[in-house]
């Protein structure tokens, strides 16, 4: 089984089942003033590119990548079905964005996951992510169940 990365927009309907997936799986972990999942259709001051996994014809897994208004570039939206789990589609999206990334002129990337997403903290650090400090929006408020970690691409 091999995965392949797509680059899409925001429209895609297959995008949103994925997010609305994600969403389902993290509201249960953390308070509503806790919960960070953007509607990506909303961010309309800054660029958003989207990837998606496919393996065979099953639509597995997402990421996007914002560069806001503030030129700050953000992960965001990462989610790879239950079923496609631990078969390295998390790490092919990362690449996908970061080769992306590289490719608009940006070197260092964020992101910010919940405290109890242990499994996804432990693959960023893998893929080079270390913590930081809340950057961007997060900095008005930033919040104790909030993990901030950045990553320069070289």
């Amino acid at each position: 089984m091999s995965a392949q990365i797509f680059e899409t927009d925001v429209a895609h309907p297959h995008l949103a089942r994925l997010i609305a997936e994600l969403d389902a799986y993290q509201y249960p972990l953390y308070p509503p003033e806790s919960f960070y999942g953007v509607n990506i259709t909303e961010l309309d001051e800054g660029d958003i590119t989207c990837f998606m996994a496919r393996v065979d014809d099953d639509w597995a897994g997402c990421a996007c990548l914002y560069i806001s208004k503030h030129r700050i570039a953000e992960m965001k939206r990462v989610y790879v079905n239950p079923l496609f789990r631990g078969k390295g589609i998390a790490s092919l999206l990362i690449a996908a964005m970061e080769k992306k990334l590289k490719e608009l002129g940006h070197t260092d990337l964020y992101l910010e996951t919940g405290v109890f997403q242990e499994k996804a903290i432990t693959l960023y650090e893998k893929l080079g992510y270390a913590r930081t400090e809340a950057f961007g929006d997060y900095v008005q408020s930033p919040d104790p169940l909030s993990v901030y970690m950045m990553k320069t691409v070289s």
